[in-house]
């Protein structure tokens, strides 16, 4: 039987002089080598799971488990906790702490246990891995939201996690920006890192994920391959969810022919069937 990476059971978090639990009864199992989305409205517990699950937070009820061993709530453990699973922030300057790149992602590395050497060698293939080669003297204020965002990503990945939380990363992020970050978190992902994302747009998550987990006040109300629960539009429609822009104009060919094929997850693919399959 495969196990979970980590796994919440029945856990509740209210936020203090709150009068309603932000997660509430809330039970899942996060699995090895997914590529994970977590959709819903604003509010409705995405941030409040990532913070629990990396142990900013402390549950006011339930169990969370790293591999069957339950999280305590204890320094050192904390601390080897935090290396196993990585949290990148919405907003890259809370992430930030040292005066340049080189030193923000030595950051970490130089509270870990690590050895000198290992700091130096760690610190050396992450900037080439996020090809910050070029930045790696430049003060933190001078870079690019997008610049920062990397530099983050890079500092969390540096401590190579096995699973790596993102809170809304292509939050203010152009078109291109997005586009390197997505390439980015792929190469993360084909190294074996699991990797969990919180986001309201459905778009990125229909094109990305392979499996969705949907919140609504606090509640699980879907935990399943990306493929079924975009299947299940009655109930995206409940929650005002709506559907991915793609799926949309995919439905929107006659059924006749939508059953012969499987929906399309890239625009180049809908491209693709429509001047192959389609009468002109």
């Amino acid at each position: 039987m495969l196990l979970p990476l980590l796994e919440f059971q029945t856990v509740s978090y209210t936020y203090p002089g709150a009068s309603h639990p932000a997660i509430q009864n809330l039970s899942l199992a996060i699995f090895a080598e997914q590529k994970i989305v977590i959709l819903g409205h604003n509010g409705c517990g995405k941030s409040t799971l990532l913070l629990l699950a990396d142990g900013l937070y402390r549950c006011s009820s339930g169990v969370i488990s790293w591999k069957e061993e339950p999280l305590r709530y204890h320094a050192p453990i904390l601390n080897q906790w935090r290396q196993r699973i990585g949290l990148a922030f919405q907003d890259p300057e809370q992430q930030l702490v040292a005066a340049t790149v080189a030193e923000d992602i030595s950051y970490g590395l130089c509270n870990s246990s690590l050895s000198r050497a290992e700091v130096a060698q760690r610190l050396h293939q992450t900037l080439h891995d996020f090809s910050l080669q070029d930045l790696a003297d430049r003060p933190l204020h001078h870079l690019s939201l997008g610049q920062k965002r990397r530099v983050a990503l890079a500092g969390v990945m540096a401590l190579q996690p096995e699973l790596l939380l993102l809170d809304e990363p292509t939050a203010y992020l152009d078109r291109l920006q997005t586009h390197h970050l997505l390439a980015e978190l792929d190469r993360i992902h084909a190294s074996g890192t699991t990797i969990v994302m919180a986001t309201h747009d459905l778009d990125l998550a229909y094109a990305w994920a392979d499996w969705v987990i949907v919140l609504h006040e606090g509640q699980l109300v879907l935990s399943e391959p990306a493929q079924q629960v975009f299947a299940q539009v009655d109930v995206l429609n409940q929650l005002q969810l709506g559907m991915p822009t793609l799926l949309e104009c995919w439905n929107a060919l006659p059924a006749t022919w939508r059953d012969r094929h499987s929906p399309p997850k890239t625009i180049s693919e809908l491209r693709s069937y429509w001047l192959n399959h389609l009468p002109r």
